[in-house]
């Protein structure tokens, strides 16, 4: 297994986390499990795939000392993936309870997931370009994308204080949130462990 071919696998992953993405914020504005049985499909795939590369990647740098950098990229895509499940758990349990979000907080999660979509693109195209000053951008955004979720999650205790919010909303929302930054911060170590 070359480099080449190892970034196109982990590039094709994350174009999958991206389609299933996608699919949960399909949901998100829907109210609509259809669209979360397709991402759950979709991170099933990526997550089976990850033993089979961490297995050709710690053989490959047993031969090829460069192959290292790769070693830790399987995890943080497991962990991604498990970040993508929680968030369809919460989206689910959502539409299943008929949950609604206040307008300010849809307007929050829709900011949010341009934002992880634009993260993960971009740690995507690294894998193509391998561009540093990419690197240095997903790292800045990852940075500004989280002290965002945090001051989303202060104004939605606010919100939940005036009784704008009900609790079972803001305890879905801060499950999202929870998982928006993990995933945005297991895309920007990909991308320090690659070119950093």
């Amino acid at each position: 297994m070359e480099i080449t071919e190892a970034d196109g696998i982990i590039h094709e992953n994350f174009l999958k986390i991206v389609e299933a993405l996608e699919l949960e914020k399909q949901s998100s504005f829907h109210s609509r499990t259809v669209f979360l049985d397709e991402a759950s499909r979709i991170i099933l795939v990526v997550r089976s795939f990850q033993p089979r590369l961490a297995l050709k990647i710690s053989c490959s740098g047993e031969k090829a000392p460069e192959f290292l950098k790769y070693a830790s990229i399987p995890g943080h895509i497991e962990r991604i993936c498990e970040y993508m499940e929680n968030m369809n758990a919460a989206l689910r349990s959502r539409c299943a309870e008929g949950v609604r979000f206040s307008d300010k907080a849809v307007d929050e999660v829709d900011f949010l997931f341009r934002g992880l979509k634009e993260i993960l693109l971009d740690t995507s195209g690294i894998l193509v370009s391998k561009n540093p000053a990419l690197a240095g951008d997903v790292k800045k955004a990852e940075v500004s994308f989280s002290e965002s979720a945090r001051q989303f999650i202060v104004r939605h205790r606010e919100r939940v204080a005036e009784g704008i919010c009900l609790p079972k909303a803001a305890c879905l929302y801060f499950d999202l949130l929870d998982a928006f930054k993990a995933i945005a911060w297991h895309s920007k170590e990909i991308t320090q462990e690659l070119l950093g």
